[in-house]
Formats: structure tokens, C-alpha cells, sequence
């Protein structure tokens, strides 16, 4: 699934230095890549009900920007 260790350190300092426009995108493009609110809740530390606010679950799947 996600990454451990360093990465995910990198990963999120990484995210965190984003935009939060940018940040929505990368979080619409993970949901978009079929992974769970769960996962990417847990992996980026964003309680489950932000994570709603943030990205459109209850659309059609579509890549960044489309």
C-alpha cells in the first residue's frame, strides 16, 4: 500500500510544504487512483470527515484537472 520509514517522512513534509489547492488535487488524485478515504486518512494524518470536505467522493473517477 503506502510507504514506511524515511519516505513516508518525506512524503509527508513534502505534502505539508504544498499549496492547499495543490494539496486537495494530490488528495482527489489518490481517491481517484482507488485508494480508500481510509488509507489516506491514516497515511497523511487528515481525520476522515476533513478528508471528505477536501475531495469529491462522490463523483466520477477522473485523473488531475479534469
Amino acid at each position: 500500500m503506502f510507504t514506511f520509514g524515511m519516505q513516508k517522512t518525506i512524503n509527508r513534509g513534502m505534502f505539508t510544504q504544498m499549496p492547499r489547492r495543490d494539496q486537495d488535487l494530490f488528495l482527489q488524485y489518490l481517491y481517484d487512483e482507488n485508494y480508500s478515504v481510509n488509507d489516506i486518512s491514516k497515511e497523511y494524518g487528515i481525520p476522515k470527515p476533513t478528508l471528505y470536505s477536501r475531495i469529491n467522493a462522490h463523483r466520477g473517477k477522473s485523473f488531475l484537472g479534469a
